[in-house]
């Protein structure tokens, strides 16, 4: 394979991080395989990631029209909102790329040891960690692993399970954000959503620790941590936890909107719930069928809710009373 300059990596960035903005789902799993190809290529996407945060969209006119900040955006045509949207994009390209020019190289050839194995929604797969472990991902995941340090991994979005060999001398250690999971010898599933953090153990035991705090978990305990909620720990069998991989995920008073996400990661099409209920708790257990499309309907069906098509995804909601 011909050897490629940083400033064509950039560009293979920028132009991937462009064409996921409206994405389908063979567009996620090419993504998948490039950031598989090199561990420069992660690097690489999160850099023009953060170079395009930088940049403010609502300063960009639409071909000299008032922008969507000073003027009524909704007012104007759908197309024209389209390319006005695509025009500020290209520009937020050339500006990442500029930027990028100044601060990427180093970046780009300082943790060669890193690499990332993402999955689209819906998609599962199995990694060897190595050192004898290895993790199943869950669709919609990102996992980082470093080729020098097979005791390592970090989540950066998703869920995965975990089958860890035990080393007294050299424990296998997991970041996720703040978060940090050491291993004593076990299996356990991991969430790690914005706003959400979820450890359940299979079997054996971890250690949790985070802004100086420190849990040990057994087989059967598992933790949660939600935005604004204080962590809750429970108990459950252990048969329950990591049930996207059986075929059946379980709750107890869960939030609508995380269980959305969790059908969206497992049944690769972006689950909604709406606004007014998704602070709603859940408590029961939900059969993934092979056609989803029946799967979603039956779950918005225990709760005396619908669930419909809404553009490429589903959105579940009260149902709509005729006008009397």
């Amino acid at each position: 394979m011909t050897q490629r300059t940083p400033q064509e990596i950039r560009n293979e960035a920028i132009a991937w991080h462009i064409r996921l903005r409206d994405g389908a789902t063979a567009d996620w799993d090419a993504f998948a395989q490039w950031l598989e190809r090199h561990p420069t290529h992660s690097d690489a996407f999160d850099i023009v990631a953060a170079a395009d945060t930088a940049i403010v969209p609502e300063a960009v006119p639409l071909h000299g029209q008032a922008t969507a900040q000073g003027g009524d955006w909704e007012a104007y045509p759908a197309e024209r909102r389209r390319t006005g949207l695509r025009w500020a994009s290209s520009l937020a390209a050339v500006a990442a790329l500029v930027l990028l020019g100044l601060i990427a190289i180093p970046w780009l050839t300082a943790r060669p040891d890193r690499y990332t194995l993402a999955t689209a929604a819906g998609q599962r797969r199995a990694v060897d960690i190595g050192d004898g472990s290895s993790a199943m991902l869950n669709g919609g995941t990102r996992l980082i692993l470093d080729r020098n340090n097979p005791r390592f991994a970090e989540l950066e979005v998703g869920e995965a399970t975990f089958t860890i060999r035990h080393d007294a001398q050299q424990p296998f250690t997991i970041i996720l954000g703040d978060h940090r999971i050491q291993d004593v010898g076990t299996r356990f599933n991991l969430i790690h959503d914005p706003g959400r953090f979820e450890v359940a153990v299979i079997e054996g035991a971890i250690l949790y620790e985070a802004a100086g705090t420190r849990i040990p978990l057994a087989a059967g305990q598992a933790l949660t941590i939600r935005s604004g909620d204080r962590p809750l720990l429970t108990r459950d069998d252990p048969a329950r936890f990591a049930g996207w991989q059986t075929g059946r995920l379980s709750y107890r008073a869960v939030p609508l909107d995380h269980v959305a996400s969790d059908l969206s990661r497992t049944v690769g099409a972006e689950v909604r719930i709406d606004p007014d209920i998704r602070a709603l708790p859940f408590t029961g257990s939900i059969r993934i069928e092979a056609d989803h499309g029946v799967t979603l309907t039956n779950f918005a069906a225990t709760l005396g809710l619908q669930a419909r098509r809404a553009g490429t995804g589903w959105l579940i909601e009260p149902h709509v009373r005729a006008p009397r």
